[in-house]
């Protein structure tokens, strides 16, 4: 609003008419509408550049009527700096276009994607998995358009009149339109009727304490009481020393902080400047922190040492590992235990993502509700467990796929646990034989897809996630160790006199081993441009660092379980981490769609600028909310199943 004469130069608007001398037939292919609103904003457009070009004082009100457009227009992305910094996307001011709405018609902040001019537009539904391959290069402008202007009618308008040398494919907007359907209002009623039962379990439970007494239809709600489930998570009260492993509580729990850690970049990848963050692979900080992998190889272990400890601490065990009902009731009792709290979520998820839709969620191509999407197609490979065997792209919750493999382990279980029933020989037998063909299948697994050392490469990190980090029988060798471990454990109640004897170099074996696991990673990292490893190294590469962190995994366990070391054993067995080692499923469950919710407070795209403003401004923040968000998911979905298990026991018998 400058007042003096001269603001802009002698026929800036006759030049600015020139340019927006847009063909009549655009208007013809878009919305009556959009049309409308569209011509509205560009003649206030030229008439605010006259007034600019003329005017020596009281601009500002004779501007007054074309005020939505400049504002409009000062929200539009500008040209970006930093273009050696792969900078892809141009952020405009979506507080400036949120200013702008309402005045003569309503707007929406968008980013349009375009590609270079001549090439084909992608496939929009999968680009979260692409955005690594630099061969697939996309750009974001983002744009304050009239929300009556659909995505079509954008990148018509886009690709009519401008002189770029792009081709726009599709707008990402803030404001979503959704179709209301019916499991849309039967998961509301759902929820509803939840919050109904747990406010009245606690309620009763509180007043009347006293349950035994009570008949079969008041225990039940109080099986849903947050005031006893809470008490049940959060207590620290010493378990009975002979039917606990000591240091499972703090693994489960650091290995599930470790995975938000390692899922927090994901998205910077499609931040506005990645070449930074793909650089950061040559830092061994960066591998101490994004090496999540080995977060997930853990779980396979701890998941392998609770069965065989279970099954060695029980009496009756060799009775009941011969009986095939014994290994059903196992199934379906893991199967009810694990399927109410993830399905539920799912359904927290594709219900929240209409909601989730700012700006930064926005230039991340819309991914919260394409994922929400894939929901409608694949819901059903949740129910059977077998999502680890689909594209994380075509995968409802992709994260989902560990609750898959590890219910996978559990059903092939009976095929290491009744030969180590029977005799030593047999069992370790038995076990060399599936780690070696699971061997075998990892080096035909790399050979034939082609496939990089890790998940963090700049090509092939969708093909590398599908079929080798979410292959459980790739990972069975870690669950046979974690078996075999647990019948050590509760088979003997001292340890050998010759890890008593060398413990302290043991310790020192151990961080040697998790040292070398981080520093062989950094070590397989090539130059952009360049091809990681050739398949046969980057398999054995795989083996090699996954075996050498699975044997330090289990010292630790093993050492911890037998107080080898003071120093260690009594932080990590320390019963201040059991109420954090119970809600580890809960907050596995809930921190993917919690990343997006922290991210979503922010009012433009992603941008890296180290790991620490990374952890500290999203990885800090997710845990933080994870912890009670998880506390209060355990206690309606997951705490509930085992009373009721109970209970129904209980009442049978």
């Amino acid at each position: 609003y400058a007042e003096p004469q001269g603001f802009l130069p002698p026929g800036f608007s006759n030049s600015l008419y020139n340019f927006l001398n847009i063909p009549p037939t655009i208007f013809t292919e878009i919305s009556p509408k959009c049309s409308q609103d569209f011509g509205l904003f560009l003649k206030s457009l030229i008439a605010s550049a006259n007034i600019l070009e003329t005017c020596n004082n009281g601009c500002q009100e004779r501007l007054e009527d074309h005020k939505f457009a400049l504002e409009q227009l000062d929200a539009f992305g500008k040209i970006p700096s930093g273009v050696t910094q792969w900078t892809t996307i141009s952020d405009g001011s979506y507080q400036a276009c949120d200013e702008a709405d309402g005045e003569k018609y309503s707007t929406n902040y968008c980013y349009l994607v375009l590609i270079p001019r001549n090439s084909t537009c992608p496939n929009m539904s999968n680009l979260s998995q692409k955005m690594t391959d630099t061969s697939n290069t996309l750009y974001r402008l983002a744009v304050c358009i009239p929300e009556a202007c659909s995505s079509n009618d954008v990148a018509t308008v886009f690709n009519g009149i401008s002189s770029l040398p792009f081709t726009a494919c599709q707008t990402f907007c803030v404001k979503k339109h959704h179709d209301t359907s019916v499991w849309y209002w039967l998961f509301l009623i759902f929820t509803t009727l939840m919050v109904t039962v747990a406010i009245r379990g606690t309620v009763l439970d509180y007043y009347f304490v006293d349950t035994d007494d009570k008949d079969i239809r008041f225990r039940i709600f109080c099986c849903f009481s947050l005031y006893s489930n809470f008490k049940t998570i959060l207590s620290t009260e010493t378990e009975k020393i002979d039917r606990r492993l000591k240091s499972i509580h703090f693994l489960k729990f650091w290995s599930v902080v470790w995975v938000i850690v390692g899922h927090s970049p994901v998205n910077f990848l499609m931040g506005d400047t990645a070449k930074h963050l793909v650089e950061s692979r040559k830092e061994l900080l960066t591998h101490f922190m994004l090496d999540a992998n080995y977060s997930v190889d853990t779980f396979f272990v701890i998941s392998g040492t609770l069965l065989g400890y279970g099954m060695w601490k029980n009496s009756n065990c060799f009775q009941f590992a011969r009986s095939r009902t014994f290994w059903i009731k196992l199934l379906a009792r893991r199967y009810i235990r694990l399927m109410p709290p993830v399905t539920v979520f799912i359904g927290v998820f594709v219900f929240s993502a209409r909601f989730i839709g700012g700006p930064t969620i926005i230039s991340l191509f819309d991914n919260m509700d394409k994922q929400a999407e894939k929901c409608a197609d694949t819901w059903w490979l949740n129910l059977f467990m077998i999502q680890n065997f689909w594209r994380p792209s075509e995968n409802c919750y992709g994260i989902s796929w560990y609750v898959a493999a590890d219910f996978q382990c559990f059903a092939i279980a009976p095929l290491i646990v009744i030969p180590w029933m029977k005799s030593q020989k047999q069992g370790m037998r038995y076990s060399i034989t599936i780690i070696v063909v699971s061997i075998l299948a990892t080096f035909y697994t790399f050979i034939h897809h082609d496939l990089p050392p890790f998940n963090y490469v700049l090509k092939g990190m969708e093909e590398y996630l599908t079929y080798a980090h979410q292959s459980s029988f790739l990972r069975i060798p870690n669950f046979i160790f974690g078996i075999i471990l647990g019948k050590v454990l509760a088979t003997y109640s001292a340890p050998t006199p010759f890890a008593y004897n060398n413990s302290g170099k043991f310790w020192m074996l151990c961080f040697a081993s998790i040292f070398f696991c981080f520093y062989g990673k950094l070590q397989a990292v090539a130059n952009i441009g360049e091809p990681e490893m050739v398949p046969m190294v980057s398999a054995a590469h795989h083996i090699f660092h996954r075996t050498l962190w699975t044997f330090a995994i289990l010292w630790v366990i093993y050492a911890c379980q037998f107080d080898l070391s003071r120093c260690f054993s009594s932080f990590i067995n320390h019963r201040f981490w059991q109420p954090f080692g119970r809600l580890t499923y809960c907050i596995y469950i809930i921190h993917w769609w919690m990343l997006y919710v922290v991210l979503n407070q922010s009012d433009r795209s992603l941008h890296f600028v180290s790991q620490g403003q990374m952890l500290l401004t999203v990885t800090i923040p997710t845990v933080v909310l994870c912890i009670p968000a998880a506390l209060l998911w355990s206690s309606v979905f997951e705490v509930p199943i085992g009373r009721l298990e109970k209970l129904m026991y209980k009442f049978l018998h």
